[in-house]
């Protein structure tokens, strides 16, 4: 390999991260837990960089609420970038979460307030989810009232934790209507993968692709069970519910 293309390999985010590791190693203070920081920092910036990417592309972003537009490449892509940083080291387990968000009672407000009302129910929410969400998360508008957000290198309880935050800053939201103050809430249903990415380059992206629509499947049957039991609430997919998230489905289609 050539030192013209070893050059482009590292760039600048990258030699800052040579040069502090071999100030720690000068200093014998690296251990386990500041190497897996630089891990996730580089995985945080190269996520970021794909993001961006897709953001710059204005054929994937939704006119309406500015949020990304669906893509089933979007955890292929996550996936890669860890992988890249990862590559080599044995038995790295990397956590995905996906929610999925719909918003309650939404076509009251079209049919009752009229859609500009409806309209602004949507992007209020869109923008609160956008402005709780990190850089590195994708905030999708998957469509109608729904919104999914990949949140990379999370687990189940981190999700949790965000997705109750957001609850509660939704509930927080007021719109007034004729002298009318209406409230909005969202429900919620959050899955997750944990994908062993240290042994290989190469991910494939009909695999990944499959699992993408398996977690989006999961995060779906999880959001009928918040439906079904209340709305303005969050579920986490269980996969030992499999009959019970037919029986919300079917409850909560008798209920609208």
């Amino acid at each position: 390999m050539s030192d013209e293309i070893k050059t482009r390999e590292l760039n600048e985010y990258q030699m800052r991260h040579v040069c502090i590791l071999s100030h720690l190693l000068r200093c014998d203070a690296v251990d386990d837990q500041i190497i897996e920081y630089l891990h996730q920092c580089e995985i945080d910036y190269f996520t970021l960089l794909e993001k961006v990417r897709i953001l710059e592309s204005r054929v994937n972003i939704d006119e309406k609420t500015s949020l990304l537009k669906y893509s089933k490449s979007y955890l292929s892509a996550i996936v890669k970038t860890a992988s890249r940083v990862y590559h080599g080291m044995e038995g790295v387990d990397y956590t995905v979460s996906l929610v999925r968000f719909d918003i309650d009672d939404f076509s009251r407000f079209n049919n009752k307030y009229g859609h500009d009302v409806g309209d602004e129910v949507l992007l209020r929410i869109a923008q609160t989810i956008r402005d709780a969400s990190r850089p590195t998360d994708y905030v999708i508008r998957f469509g109608g009232e729904e919104i999914d957000v990949i949140l990379p290198a999370t687990s189940q309880q981190g999700a949790a934790i965000y997705v109750s935050k957001l609850l509660q800053l939704i509930r927080d939201i007021k719109i007034e209507k004729g002298g009318e103050t209406l409230s909005v809430t969202v429900s919620a249903g959050i899955s997750y993968r944990v994908i062993d990415i240290g042994n290989s380059l190469i991910i494939h992206d009909v695999e990944m692709e499959q699992i993408y629509a398996d977690i989006q499947r999961e995060a779906d049957d999880a959001l009928y069970e918040s439906k079904s039991l209340g709305k303005d609430m969050l579920s986490v997919y269980d996969f030992r519910k499999k009959e019970a998230y037919r029986e919300y489905r079917d409850k909560y289609e008798k209920l609208k």
